[in-house]
């Protein structure tokens, strides 16, 4: 495939892009809580108006950033791009998330460049997110 022109890899990634109908996980980042502020995770999963997973479930007490006070949780479960997503952890008001979607995105080596279909964005209470993280930030609160 090292002669496939630029036209010819866009358009691969394209079709592989309209075939998905899922994601197979998703990421969750949390920062600025510490463990004892949030230690789990509530999530429900909508599929055509029916709640098909409802579950609550421990975030992993360790730190990928200390600095920041960075923790990870990945919801393990297929996704459907169709699927709504409700998501709370302690002390924020629930998230809702849909609209999931995947995209063609340029993949570069040092040799080579290539396109390919990557999970891209999502709706996060009615506003765009071009990311494939749902990131939850603590906010600094002064009374």
């Amino acid at each position: 495939m090292a002669c496939e022109s630029e036209h010819t890899k866009f358009v691969r990634a394209e079709r592989e892009c309209l075939q998905k109908n899922s994601i197979d996980k998703l990421e969750l980042s949390l920062y600025g809580y510490s463990a004892k502020d949030v230690n789990s995770v509530s999530v429900k999963i909508q599929r055509s108006g029916k709640i098909i997973a409802d579950y609550n479930d421990t975030i992993p007490k360790k730190f990928r950033d200390s600095i920041r006070l960075r923790r990870d949780y990945t919801i393990e479960k297929k996704i459907l791009l169709t699927d709504t997503l409700f998501v709370k952890i302690a002390g924020e008001p629930t998230r809702k998330l849909y609209g999931f979607s995947y995209a063609v995105q340029a993949q570069f080596s040092m040799m080579d460049r290539d396109y390919g279909c990557r999970f891209s964005s999502f709706v996060a209470d009615g506003k765009t997110v071009k990311e494939s993280t749902v990131v939850f930030t603590k906010e600094n609160r002064r009374n």
